[in-house]
């Protein structure tokens, strides 16, 4: 029997049905949801990747579906579908009526639940509302994902650039074009066959040789070949080229909503690396993203080498929730314990190391006594730790404060303010 609060009722389903499925969609179309909640991405994710058991965990209001979320129970552990593919899961409802009804249903089970991959907003509003019931909530970022706004002109968005190496692809462009015609060239067509020959451009090169492209794992093959299927159907999958002399040396396999471009993955020619077509075919997607009014996200961490082409970031939580009850006390402390072990085991490898590190300075000063010389000098603990912290070097826009004070002082200009960092409901 379903659970009832007032017009509200929860209901647990064990597998995603034809009529589910569309009222699903439908309900990711009213709440402006990403494609990454849609029982499509879901289900080609657990076909390829799901262990344990899985439920569709939905709260209607009468008849209208208001509210749903999916997750995986695996070793009396209730966490979300995601891995290091995903970008962004968690509920979706179109009120926060529907969406705490949903959570107190999942906080009831009793079990530890692991919810990652959430926007700030969906982790702040899930914070407040499971600590209200009395859960121990622990949460943290995972990812710091980088992102162009949509409402931004490309022009502007160029100007922002580092001119030097905006100057840098205007010429290795120019080089290109100088072996043939270069185009860029989007939905052109059959996307099966988009689909077959971006493969081909990933296998070419390093990812294929390491073992990291899509055809090199059977599971990875599986997940694309069903999410393409689904977002090919639905409308939501975008392959791009770069073209040259009618010869594809550079691609990305993409979801695209009204919202926002997400490129899941990308990959060149390696016999066209000179030229840095993979740079070509990323400006081109982010001058078509904005020009339409859409983000353009570049998934993943804020590694150096996007953050040369973005400004913003997007932070990505992940929430650990014990609930007040015996068990989820019981898997608290075990947690707790496991932490505070790990902690003692890296005091205790520092204690070690500090001694023997005094040790060896201590002879060396010995010898060097005997000797009659003088000693080189040893760096001690507390040294070496002044010369590793000098030699951490944090991009601005993720530096503490205490970071951007420090290197104000050794400057002797006014700290600079990080970048702000925004996330999407």
């Amino acid at each position: 029997m379903p659970a009832v609060a007032g017009s509200l009722s929860v209901h647990s389903h064990p597998v995603v049905t034809p009529e589910l499925t569309a009222e699903w969609d439908d309900l990711v179309d009213r709440a402006g949801a990403t494609p990454f909640h849609r029982p499509g991405w879901f289900t080609a994710w657990w076909d390829a990747f799901g262990a344990g058991s899985r439920r569709v965990v939905t709260v209607r209001r009468g008849e209208a579906l208001v509210a749903v979320m999916p997750l995986v129970e695996r070793r009396g552990v209730v966490s979300s579908p995601t891995n290091w593919h995903s970008f962004v899961s968690g509920p979706v409802a179109v009120d926060d009526a529907a969406r705490t009804l949903l959570l107190e249903h999942v906080l009831a089970s009793g079990r530890r639940v692991e919810l990652s991959h959430l926007t700030t907003p969906v982790s702040e509003s899930t914070t407040d509302t499971l600590t209200r019931r009395g859960a121990h909530v622990r949460g943290e970022i995972v990812q710091r994902s980088p992102y162009v706004p949509g409402d931004v002109t490309f022009e502007s968005y160029v100007d922002r650039r580092e001119a030097r190496r905006v100057r840098q692809l205007q010429r290795n462009r120019r080089k290109l074009e100088k072996l043939g015609p270069v185009r860029y060239v989007a939905d052109g067509g059959d996307l099966d066959a988009a689909v077959a020959r971006f493969l081909e451009i990933e296998a070419s090169g390093w990812k294929g040789e390491s073992g990291t492209a899509i055809l090199s794992d059977a599971r990875t093959r599986a997940f694309y070949a069903g999410l393409a299927a689904w977002a090919g159907a639905a409308g939501l999958l975008r392959v791009a080229f770069l073209e040259l002399d009618g010869r594809a040396i550079a691609g990305e396999l993409c979801l695209e909503d009204e919202y926002a471009t997400y490129p899941l993955k990308a990959s060149y020619e390696p016999d066209h690396r000179p030229y840095s077509p993979g740079l070509i075919l990323l400006f081109e997607q982010i001058r078509t993203s904005v020009e339409s009014g859409r983000s353009y996200e570049f998934m993943g961490s804020a590694e150096p080498y996007k953050m040369r082409w973005a400004d913003d970031v997007r932070d990505i939580h992940r929430l650990d929730v014990h609930p007040a009850t015996l068990p989820g006390r019981a898997t608290l402390l075990a947690d707790l314990g496991v932490r505070t072990a790990r902690r003692g085991a890296g005091l205790g490898k520092r204690v070690a190391t500090d001694a023997r590190d005094r040790a060896r300075a201590l002879l060396a000063r010995r010898a060097s006594a005997r000797r009659g010389g003088v000693a080189e000098p040893t760096a001690l603990p507390a040294q070496r730790d002044a010369v590793e912290a000098t030699a951490v070097v944090r991009p601005p826009q993720f530096a503490s404060k205490a970071d951007r004070n420090a290197a104000s002082a050794r400057s002797g200009s006014p700290a600079a303010q990080p970048s702000r960092a925004t996330t999407p409901s």
